[in-house]
């Protein structure tokens, strides 16, 4: 487990230097396009497609950092008051739930991929599959970080309420 999770770790922050790279690249390129396009009235054809491309890879870079910093937004207002046991079974479950998203990406973006495996893109020529392949990658990576996520709390068990947050919102 702790080679796994040192793995993951190595990937998770190799994707957020990337994830960082893709948005100044995209702002620096929507910069060069706007300035091209309204100053000069040359606007390069290629300037879209590559935006477009580092927007949907930052997208998807971005959903995994989140699953695996478990950073995205939870309401817990109705499952904070449950008891210890049954919170632990619906984080359980949550879990599990976005595994199997992850999965379903993965799989059912494969088709467009071997079906687009030929196509360019009209402007950069670039193959068509470089798009899909962001969220096939994200799908892998999410399911990797819920399959760390579920290991540890699996280990760890029930646990009793820690931070002075949670015991607030439990006893409101």
């Amino acid at each position: 487990m702790r080679i796994y999770k040192k793995i993951l770790g190595v990937i998770s922050a190799l994707f957020e230097i990337i994830a960082a790279v893709f948005l100044c690249a995209m702002v620096l390129v929507i910069f060069y396009h706007v300035i091209m396009r309204y100053f000069f009235s040359l606007a390069p054809r290629w300037s879209e497609e590559v935006a477009l491309q580092l927007m949907i890879w930052f997208c998807f870079i971005a959903m995994f950092l989140g699953v695996k910093q478990q950073a995205h937004i939870s309401i817990e207002i109705f499952v904070s008051r449950l008891p210890k046991k049954v919170i632990y079974a619906v984080e359980l479950f949550d879990k599990i739930l976005i595994g199997v998203f992850g999965c379903v990406i993965f799989w059912s973006i494969i088709p467009y991929i071997t079906r687009l495996s030929r196509n360019r893109l009209a402007a950069t020529g670039w193959p068509v599959w470089i798009q899909f392949a962001a969220p096939c990658a994200a799908g892998i990576l999410i399911f990797l970080a819920i399959v760390e996520q579920v290991i540890i709390q699996l280990k760890e068990g029930v646990k009793p309420l820690e931070t002075e947050k949670q015991r607030e919102v439990v006893n409101l």
